[in-house]
C-alpha cells in the first residue's frame, strides 16, 4: 500500500492522563525483532545531524539506490514505521511489511554500503501509529527493533495524528538515555503562521524532559493566498522556527536555526500549492541564508516526471520534470 499525503490539520494533542495510559498496560508484547545490525555500544555517541536526507516511501516500492548515486545524495530517511491496522504493538513498515523484509533491509544496506546513513521515520500522515497503541516501554522497544533492523541510530518521529504526548516523550527519553539516539520531531505547519498550538505542546514537553532533538517543519498541504508557493513555504517555515524561541529560550538564534529543518512535498500537494523546481530553489536559498540545519523532502519515489498531469501519486510528482531533479537540487544544500 503506497502512503499518499493529503490535506490535514495539525493534530498532535496532549491528553493529560496522570502521566500514564492504563489502557495500554494489558497490550500483548510485540513479536521478537530481527537480528540487530547495530548495538548501542557500536553507535559510539549521538550521530550528527544529516544536512540532507530525503524520504523514501518504503511502501511504494524500492528506489534505485545505485542510480541515485549519480546525484551525489547518500543519506536517506526510510518511512514509515507503524503498527498493523488491527492495532497491535508490532512495528512494521507501513504497518504491514516486516522489519526484516529483504527489500527494505537490502535498500538500507545499499545506502550504507555507499557510505550513506539511514534515518528511520515513524508515524506519517495516515495509518496506525505505534505511538497510539503501544505503552511507553513497548514503544521504546519498538523503536530499538526498527533501528537495529536497518543498522541506524537516527529516529524521525513524524506526528500528524493525535497522540498522547507524555508516553511518547518518556519512550523517547528512555531510548536516548539507552543509546544516545539522534531524534527529530517532525510536525506539520498549520499554514503561513507556522506550527499550531498542539505542535508547540509536543515541543515544550520534549524541552521540559530534557530531550535533545531537532525540529522538522512539514511545509506542505496548506492553503496560502498569493505571493507564490515558494514564498509561502518560507513564511510557514520562518514562523515555525520563530516559535522555537519560546520553547528553548536559553538557545541562541544561531542554535535555534541549526536545530531546525524544513521538508516540502515535491510536485503537486494534496492541498495548497505545487512545489516546482523554482519553488524548491526559492526555499533552499532562503534556508541557506538563515542557517537552517537540515532539509528533507517527500519523497524520492515521487522524484520523477512519469505523471506530468497534476496527479497526486506515490510514484511521481505530478509535474513535468527530469528524473531525480529535486534530489540533485536538495543535495547541493550540503555543499
Amino acid at each position: 500500500m503506497a502512503l499518499q499525503r493529503s490535506a490535514r490539520a495539525v493534530a498532535v494533542t496532549a491528553l493529560l492522563l496522570g502521566g500514564c495510559s492504563s489502557t495500554h498496560e494489558a497490550a500483548p508484547p510485540p513479536s521478537p525483532g530481527p537480528e540487530p545490525r547495530v548495538t548501542a555500544e557500536a553507535v559510539g555517541g549521538r550521530p550528527e545531524t544529516l544536512r540532507v536526507a530525503p524520504y523514501i516511501d518504503v511502501t511504494a516500492g524500492p528506489v534505485a539506490i545505485d542510480d541515485l548515486a549519480a546525484t551525489g545524495q547518500t543519506d536517506f530517511t526510510l518511512a514509515y514505521l507503524q503498527a498493523p491496522p488491527q492495532g497491535a504493538c508490532d512495528p512494521a513498515w507501513g504497518g504491514r511489511t516486516p522489519l526484516a523484509d529483504a527489500t527494505v533491509t537490502g535498500e538500507a544496506d545499499r545506502i550504507t554500503g555507499r557510505g550513506g546513513n539511514v534515518v528511520v521515520a515513524t508515524g506519517g500522515p495516515t495509518g496506525t501509529y505505534l505511538e497510539s497503541v503501544c505503552s511507553e516501554e513497548q514503544l521504546a522497544g519498538a523503536y530499538r527493533k526498527a533501528l537495529d533492523a536497518v543498522g541506524a541510530n537516527r529516529l524521525d518521529v513524524d506526528l500528524e495524528q493525535q497522540v498522547t504526548v507524555e508516553p511518547v516523550i518518556r519512550a523517547l527519553t528512555e531510548l536516548q538515555e539507552d543509546r544516545d539516539t539522534a531524534i527529530t520531531l517532525t510536525l506539520p505547519v498549520a499554514g503561513v503562521t507556522g506550527f499550531g498550538s498542539d505542535a508547540i505542546t509536543m515541543l515544550k514537553a520534549a524541552a521540559d524532559a530534557g530531550l535533545k532533538v531537532t525540529v522538522n517543519a512539514l511545509t506542505m498541504n496548506f492553503n496560502a493566498a498569493g505571493g507564490g508557493w515558494g514564498r509561502a513555504m518560507t513564511l510557514a517555515a520562518g514562523a515555525a522556527r520563530a516559535a522555537l524561541a519560546g520553547v528553548w529560550p536559553d538557545k541562541s538564534v544561531e542554535e535555534l536555526w541549526e536545530m531546525f529543518g524544513v521538508t516540502p512535498m515535491i510536485g503537486v500537494n494534496g492541498t495548497g500549492g505545487t512545489t516546482k523546481p523554482a519553488d524548491a530553489a526559492y526555499l533552499l536559498k532562503w534556508a541557506k541564508s538563515k542557517g537552517v540545519g537540515f532539509v528533507r523532502f517527500w519523497s524520492v519515489n515521487r522524484d520523477t516526471g512519469a505523471c506530468g498531469n497534476g496527479t497526486v501519486a506515490a510514484n511521481c510528482s505530478g509535474i513535468i520534470q527530469t528524473a531525480y531533479q529535486f534530489t540533485i537540487q536538495f543535495q547541493k544544500f550540503s555543499d
